[in-house]
């Protein structure tokens, strides 16, 4: 699980950094700093986002390579 992935679903969830940051328990600055590269992801969060992405669509996958491409 990397930055541009938590981000990904964050998109895919069609949520803001402050509702994302109150699925997984952390604080809004948190969710920005991970996204923005200057926090690595802690394996609580990792953990989090790895449950997430575990009850996501296959509709996510497709979603998360266009996602990779444009970013």
């Amino acid at each position: 699980m990397d930055a541009n992935k938590a981000k990904a679903i964050r998109y895919f969830l069609s949520e803001s950094q402050v509702e994302f940051s109150k699925r997984i328990g952390v604080s809004a600055s948190t969710i920005c700093a991970i996204e923005k590269g200057q926090r690595d992801i802690t394996d609580y969060i990792r953990a989090k986002l790895v449950r997430i992405e575990a009850g996501l669509t296959e509709d996510f996958f497709v979603f998360y390579e266009r996602f990779r491409i444009n970013t």
